[in-house]
């Protein structure tokens, strides 16, 4: 654990403090999302200033993060540092659900995530965004925010002072806290009213190895528990309930923790020979969602625009992505302001997008969970997940599983249909690839670099959105080259022949998102 070095770090990065009252962005907040964004538009070379207030109790927050966030982390350029930082390895999860049997879900053994707390994450990468030339702020407030003719100007207070910095864009990434956020309009969902509860655990000669690096994830009748491990004798336990359905007045939180705990089938067994660290404590988990995302001069990244319950495992993917995307917003509107348009708009739909697919991904969960358990906390969180995916079905938003809309950098598929469709691939004894039935061709906004730029897009009936590039491979020219050869290893020749050479693996992967897509059929060619 890299915690006890943090105040010095902080020191350190307080020296940075320079008097420069005026920048192109101005970050708020200090956490996956702000950091993302700052460290991207920095070494874009543009004028970027941090600033964020001392780590509150919610920075102790375990966080199960994915193998999958490697891929942001590594286009930041922070994914050395996050190695080398020494967290604990995540190698999947343990989940006992509803009436399932017991699972284990583990991560490719060449491919591993991490084990860590929100204030440590936010150490290792205030850490790159300083090395890259961001300016920190750390340990003040923003207090106040105007946007004016030219831009913004925020006040922000600290220890040394208050200071006004002028700043052309504000990236607000504060969180829950939503300095911004919330003044510019928030829905939360009224219908679940989620409470955390958290306490630490240490176990004098670890748990057993089998279990060491997995989260541990349960349902149980009033809630559900999940446990983060930190080191090899030391968990977190988090309990997620009704704050509305459970006396909290008066009652000690370890107490409540303990309660809920005992009413699981394993994590309350789990504690066994194991010691409370510190005393627990609390912090809201209900969701939200912004009524907009971003707009000329304001993008709202993270947390600030929409929480997502941790059920999900991909919080801190969200977060990072969502920065990532934010940086790439505002580097387009600084260098081509004939492009802010098309690019807050692009921001605001895919940020709409990730939120209602995660609610849609959630209903089968909170289904089960209430058939199984049949309480009112899962009850009305099934009725609730079920009608946010009716509305995410009508919004015309395509229909994609909510794991892979949150990393622009890979495919927009399910995992499961380009598998099938690759698979099938195999099958054949030449590819005899057609253009498929629904596909259309049209311009529409989309990630080039570290820019959005207006590109023709392959649409269909599936993805009707749109894409381009799949794993840098220009879907548009591969479509001609896979219909132009009935054998792969041909196909993939001639597209190298004619622009930037791809791997195979690389190639084979966006051929088959094409034909799982729609863009490309298997069918006997006319000549």
């Amino acid at each position: 654990m890299r915690s006890s070095r943090l105040p010095g770090v902080r020191n350190r990065l307080r020296l940075r403090d320079i008097e420069l009252n005026q920048v192109d962005v101005l970050v708020l907040g200090a956490g996956p999302a702000g950091c993302a964004a700052a460290i991207l538009l920095a070494r874009r070379s543009h004028r970027v200033m941090l600033v964020s207030p001392e780590t509150p109790i919610s920075g102790s927050l375990p966080v199960s993060i994915p193998p999958s966030a490697r891929r942001v982390l590594e286009e930041l350029g922070a994914l050395d540092s996050v190695d080398a930082a020494g967290l604990y390895p995540n190698l999947g999860n343990s989940v006992i659900w509803a009436d399932d049997p017991p699972r284990s879900e583990m991560f490719s053994n060449d491919s591993k995530g991490y084990h860590t707390d929100l204030a440590t994450l936010e150490q290792i990468l205030l850490e790159v965004a300083a090395q890259a030339g961001v300016i920190v702020h750390y340990g003040h407030s923003a207090r106040s925010a105007e946007q004016t003719r030219t831009g913004w100007s925020v006040r922000c207070d600290g220890a040394e002072g208050s200071r006004v910095i002028e700043s052309s864009w504000v990236i607000d990434a504060s969180g829950r806290h939503g300095v911004i956020a919330r003044g510019e309009g928030r829905q939360v969902d009224r219908s679940t009213t989620t409470l955390a509860i958290i306490q630490r655990w240490k176990r004098e000669g670890g748990w057993p190895e089998a279990d060491r690096h997995f989260t541990y994830i349960e349902s149980y009748d009033t809630g559900w528990a999940w446990s983060v491990p930190l080191g090899d004798d030391l968990r977190c336990y988090t309990v997620m309930i009704d704050q509305r359905e459970t006396e909290l007045a008066g009652c000690d939180l370890s107490d409540i923790l303990d309660r809920e705990l005992q009413r699981t089938v394993h994590l309350g067994r789990s504690r066994e020979g194991a010691q409370p660290v510190d005393q627990a404590w609390a912090c809201p988990a209900s969701l939200y969602k912004a009524t907009r995302y971003a707009r000329p001069g304001l993008i709202l990244a993270g947390d600030a625009g929409s929480f997502i319950d941790p059920l999900s495992s991909f919080g801190v993917k969200k977060a990072l992505s969502s920065g990532w995307l934010a940086g790439i917003v505002a580097n387009t509107a600084l260098i081509d302001p004939d492009m802010t348009e098309a690019s807050v708009n692009f921001f605001d739909s895919r940020e709409k997008l990730v939120y209602s697919r995660y609610r849609e991904s959630s209903a089968p969960f909170f289904q089960s969970a209430a058939q199984s358990h049949g309480t009112s906390y899962w009850i009305e969180r099934a009725q609730a997940a079920k009608k946010a995916a009716v509305v995410a079905s009508d919004s015309g938003l395509p229909q994609a599983d909510i794991r892979n809309q949150l990393d622009l950098l890979e495919s927009n598929l399910p995992e499961a249909d380009v598998r099938a469709a690759f698979d099938e691939i195999c099958a054949q004894d030449r590819l005899g690839a057609v253009r498929g039935k629904t596909l259309r061709i049209f311009e529409g906004p989309g990630v080039a670099g570290h820019r959005i730029v207006m590109e023709q897009r392959l649409g269909s009936a599936l993805w009707p959105s749109g894409m381009r590039y799949v794993r840098g491979v220009d879907l548009l020219q591969l479509i001609e080259a896979a219909m132009s050869h009935d054998q792969v290893p041909e196909g993939w020749a001639a597209y190298n022949a004619s622009g930037a050479a791809v791997t195979l693996p690389d190639y084979l992967t966006a051929l088959s998102t094409a034909f799982a897509a729609g863009f490309l059929e298997h069918g006997i060619k006319v000549s």
